[in-house]
């Protein structure tokens, strides 16, 4: 017979939590904490570039693909009215009128 390997298991060195030392009563803090029972409150750390840059592209796109929607909406509710005046010369003496009327007021 043949023998079976049996899996040996690997050996995980334990690590100890994070923590960080207050600079005041130096006493050691677990990292999650925001201030020490000394009343000492640890600065926030800060977002990195990247993090910002990729929320602020994220961001453009979703408007850029906004403005495109509404834009394309625009120009088909604009091929509607230019329809309906007979023509483009048609619609541009319409909008003359509107102008002269919205000067009178």
């Amino acid at each position: 017979m043949a023998k079976k390997k049996t899996a040996t298991k690997k050996k995980v060195a334990k690590r100890s939590a994070p923590t960080k030392t207050c600079p005041d009563c130096n006493k050691l803090v677990h990292a999650a904490k925001a201030a020490c029972d000394c009343g000492y409150k640890f600065p926030a750390k800060k977002k990195s570039k990247k993090k910002k840059l990729a929320k602020k592209a994220a961001r453009s796109v979703a408007s850029v693909s906004t403005l495109d929607v509404a834009l394309s909406q625009k120009l088909a509710d604009s091929i509607k009215i230019v329809e309906k005046a007979g023509g483009l010369k048609q619609a541009q003496q319409m909008l003359a009128a509107v102008k002269e009327l919205e000067k009178l007021k």
